[in-house]
């Protein structure tokens, strides 16, 4: 961490702060969860009390084919339900630019000169960007890339990085970084210092992994079996993990899933006894208790 410069000590009063943000938690148009969001708030609050102008940004699920590179606009990926919740959350007004894509391959511009001067003059007190995902150089490489990359270094002064769960080399994620004065956000910083728990551990250790993608958590995984005394499973990966060891199918669980959780699979047979099988699950409407009639247990 004495490494790592901290957005502590930068200097934010009147700079544009582009600030990379994990609030991928919009399912259909609606937010399924708050918790992302309200764990980066911290961040944009200090740089609005220090005087800073915030330009957020984040990626909402999986627009782009990954085949034919085209990307599809539309309510369900877009982060108008996350910039009412930090409107009212924050009391601030925030404001999203009106970019339209120029062709099936999404926005190839990011042109937005008249709000950003809405964000000095203090008309507004943010600005939050269309779906990072929804821009043609987002997930690609190349000179498409390079054009969102300068966009972005033309609009910031600052670039903040509070995007911990946001580990893809997406140009969003690192690019800022290469031109820009970059410091880690408050949750950055902390996500961090949470590592010390894994690398340094207090026994017994007892670690608990859920997700929906095994394929970007074997690795993880793999050390995880070998550090920790017992390790719990959930989601999908739990799923897809039942599915490899004991050739079942289970509905959402893909072949592809599966394949991924057998080469798991066999590297846990080395560690016997370290999974917990969980003999049942309770299923609960609500997320933060247990209320009569609002839960099942399976």
């Amino acid at each position: 961490m004495s490494r790592l410069a901290m957005i502590q000590n930068a200097e934010l009063r009147n700079k544009i702060v582009l600030i990379r943000v994990d609030h991928n938690v919009v399912k259909k148009g609606k937010i399924k969860d708050t918790f992302r969001i309200d764990a980066s708030l911290p961040t944009i609050k200090y740089i609005l009390d220090k005087g800073g102008k915030p330009i957020v940004m984040t990626h909402v699920g999986r627009p782009r084919d990954k085949q034919s590179g085209t990307i599809k606009i539309s309510e369900s990926t877009a982060v108008t339900p996350i910039v009412e919740y930090i409107s009212t959350k924050l009391g601030i007004i925030v404001k999203t630019p009106e970019l339209h894509p120029e062709d099936e391959y999404g926005i190839h511009s990011l042109s937005i000169d008249e709000t950003i001067t809405e964000l000095k003059t203090g008309e507004i007190d943010m600005i939050y960007l269309p779906n990072t995902r929804w821009f043609t150089g987002e997930e690609v490489k190349g000179e498409e890339r390079k054009l969102f990359a300068n966009a972005l270094f033309e609009i910031g002064d600052i670039f903040v990085n509070d995007a911990f769960g946001s580990w893809q080399p997406h140009t969003s994620t690192i690019e800022p970084a290469r031109k820009l004065p970059a410091f880690a956000g408050l949750l950055m910083q902390q996500e961090i210092a949470n590592l010390s728990s894994i690398l340094s551990p207090e026994r017994p250790f007892l670690a608990v992994v859920a997700g929906a993608k095994f394929d970007t958590k074997i690795g993880p995984l793999g050390s995880l079996l070998e550090r920790a005394d017992h390790l719990v499973l959930g989601g999908i990966i739990y799923n897809a993990y039942l599915c490899a060891k004991y050739n079942i199918r289970i509905k959402g669980v893909t072949e592809k899933d599966i394949q991924t959780a057998t080469v798991f699979v066999n590297k846990a047979a080395k560690y016997p006894g370290k999974i917990l099988e969980l003999p049942y699950l309770i299923e609960s409407d609500l997320l933060e208790e247990r209320s009569e009639g609002k839960y099942r247990t399976i």
